[in-house]
């Protein structure tokens, strides 16, 4: 199915290059007027949120072991799974609604909101306000490359995971939705403060809700062209590296720049939240349905 939506998708792409039409429209729209301070502040915030979730969930267990003994030897049984894959397993209703909410719902958003519209958002600004003054600037950086690739590099860079050791189940349940929960608050906290700091509104958030059925439609289309090239560097990274290392930051930087190029051409953050959320549901559909074959 990804092979085939690849082809109608890339099919429609050389039609209108052909044509000489734009694949997709630059939309600009007014710098972001948060600045460096209150990206500080929000990532303080951050912190201070997700330490606060573990702090809770460790004193909800209380004397319960977090890390399960091992029952054969680490070196043998290399685990560099995404807390996401080990809760899959379990096979518990609850464990799977938690799995889905936080993987298909909130993470797209939260990751999409701080990466895309805060981060990327005040690189684009700043970028804006140095070309003046530096040509070289406009030469070697065109457009929002700049802004784009280092979000994109840093997005990659959090999904780093090596082997560890296998966690008490119920806590890393309490951790995925404890952190899911996390973000929700800190973007609620963070639209609050950039509003009465800033004076943001919707636009500078990306969110246009005239175009909401529309942006649902550009981000389902992207999700076609680049579905096929994303699985199949994930299958052939996991083939070639070391099972102790995770081969997720290599295939998600490229995704990455995709998420970036689609919300600098439109500055609007549906199309890209709904192309994470459709990446993520598939390998999660996937996921389930591997480990029911296997069973």
């Amino acid at each position: 199915m990804a092979v085939w939506l690849f082809l109608a998708a890339w099919s429609t792409i050389l039609v209108h290059w052909r044509r000489g039409e734009p694949v997709l429209e630059y939309q600009p729209r007014r710098p972001v007027p948060w600045r460096a301070l209150d990206l500080v502040m929000v990532f303080g915030v951050y912190v201070i949120a997700v330490a606060g979730i573990e702090l809770l969930i460790i004193a909800v267990l209380g004397g319960t072991p977090l890390i399960e003994p091992p029952r054969i030897q680490p070196a043998e049984s290399p685990n560099a799974a995404h807390i996401v894959a080990r809760l899959l397993n379990q096979g518990n209703a609850i464990v799977l609604l938690v799995c889905g909410l936080s993987a298909v719902v909130v993470a797209p958003v939260a990751e999409e909101f701080f990466f895309r519209v805060l981060l990327q958002g005040w690189l684009e600004a700043g970028q804006r306000r140095l070309r003046p003054a530096m040509p070289t600037l406009r030469r070697w950086v065109p457009g929002a490359s700049g802004p784009i690739v280092l979000t994109a590099l840093l997005f990659a860079r959090i999904h780093f995971r090596v082997d560890t050791p296998m966690m008490n189940i119920h806590y890393l349940t309490l951790l995925l939705a404890g952190n899911a929960a996390a973000n929700v608050l800190v973007m609620l906290a963070t639209v609050c403060l950039l509003r009465m700091r800033a004076g943001a509104t919707a636009v500078d958030f990306g969110w246009v809700p005239g175009k909401f059925f529309g942006d649902v439609g550009l981000g389902l289309a992207a999700f076609a062209a680049v579905a096929a090239p994303v699985y199949a560097m994930m299958i052939t990274l996991t083939a070639l590296m070391p099972k102790c290392i995770a081969p997720d930051p290599l295939v998600l930087f490229p995704f990455a720049l995709v998420l970036g190029t689609l919300y600098w051409r439109t500055h609007r953050i549906v199309p890209a939240i709904v192309l994470h959320m459709a990446l993520n549901a598939t390998s999660l559909a996937v996921a389930l349905a591997w480990i029911a074959l296997q069973k």
